[in-house]
């Protein structure tokens, strides 16, 4: 038998195991929990109804939001209920909240200086400067309880409380909403941050007043999913309705009363270079003269002026008077009237 050597004895006697460790109390194994994933609930959705924004003619946009944000969400359309498209994905949760309280009436075209509180679901607002502001910047949409949304702006955004804001420094009836104006809005009305997180699900002719099944659920799921949210959307036509025409004027001379009004557009109309475009296929106008809440003759035209008649006012009222209630709407050859200017003229 070959011995071994003296090297290959101590490599031998290093690999060897100590009979002791055997003698060592181990450690009791540890208890592990499974680790459960989160339940995955419904996202929230509201579906928000505005003017024109900018360059693209929009019926119906979704606002999604939930807390947590469980990732992409797609949002699944049908006009029978049977089959259904994927309409848009929600990248990201649109910021939602309610107001905290009353928000009374203001001023349009110059700061309301008007603070009140909103509380959001989730995200945050910010602070803006004037430059960024007027450039489009923290725009937001609040609901009346009738479901007209005004579009507002805000140049300040104070955190005062947990996910509590008090915003300040108010543009009013943006985007010619200022029909929407509640007087005033309530506490409670939902209010939109317009942060370019919401969903187009109708923007055609094909889709106004046309009903649609809408399910919304994470983009990895089926549209049948359990955990899908169901609801319904019409879209209506007021992204389509011409906006009120400004500085309604009165002015009487032997043949009558010339109204006469400045218009505008709901297209392209930010430029401070010439005439802005018409936005209509035509130029018409209709214009209402109100006895009360009645209207006693309504008068038309195809040019921002009209000539109210002597004889018609004699007709409509048994003498000339020291004051005129008139009311002014573009007409829309796809839908009819517009918002309407309403005023009480001397002339």
């Amino acid at each position: 038998m070959q011995e071994i050597t003296d090297t290959e004895a101590r490599a031998i006697k290093a690999c060897s195991i100590d009979p002791s460790v055997f003698n060592l109390m181990l450690s009791p194994p540890r208890n592990r929990l499974p680790t459960v994933p989160p339940a995955i609930a419904p996202v929230h959705a509201l579906l928000v109804d505005l003017p024109t924004l900018g360059t693209e003619i929009v019926l119906a946009r979704l606002a999604v939001f939930a807390d947590p944000w469980p990732g992409p969400v797609a949002v699944w359309a049908s006009v029978d209920g049977l089959s259904y498209r994927r309409a848009g994905i929600a990248l990201a949760p649109t910021v939602v909240g309610k107001t905290l309280e009353d928000l009374p009436p203001g001023p349009t075209a110059r700061w309301q200086r008007t603070n009140f509180r909103v509380h959001i679901y989730a995200g945050a607002l910010t602070s803006v400067s004037d430059a960024a502001l007027f450039a489009g910047a923290n725009a937001a949409a609040v609901q009346r309880p009738d479901g007209a949304w005004e579009v507002i702006q805000f140049a300040n955004a104070e955190l005062v409380g947990e996910r509590t804001f008090l915003l300040s420094r108010l543009l009013r009836g943006q985007a010619g909403s200022e029909g929407a104006m509640g007087a005033p809005l309530p506490s409670g009305s939902p209010f939109v941050l317009l942060d370019g997180h919401l969903v187009t699900i109708a923007s055609g002719l094909d889709s106004l007043e046309r009903s649609l099944q809408l399910r919304i659920v994470m983009v990895d799921r089926d549209h049948g999913d359990a955990t899908r949210l169901a609801m319904m959307a019409t879209p209506h036509g007021t992204a389509l309705r011409p906006l009120a025409p400004v500085h309604l004027k009165a002015a009487r001379s032997g043949a009558g009363v010339a109204f006469s009004w400045i218009r505008r557009t709901r297209v392209d109309g930010d430029t401070w270079v010439g005439e802005v475009p018409l936005g209509e296929d035509i130029e018409q106008y209709a214009i209402d003269i109100l006895a009360g809440a009645n209207v006693v003759r309504t008068l038309s035209t195809a040019t921002p002026s009209v000539l109210y008649p002597s004889a018609a006012e004699l007709a409509d009222f048994g003498s000339a008077q020291a004051s005129l209630h008139v009311r002014v709407a573009q007409i829309s050859a796809t839908i009819g009237r517009g918002f309407a200017a309403d005023a009480i003229l001397t002339p």
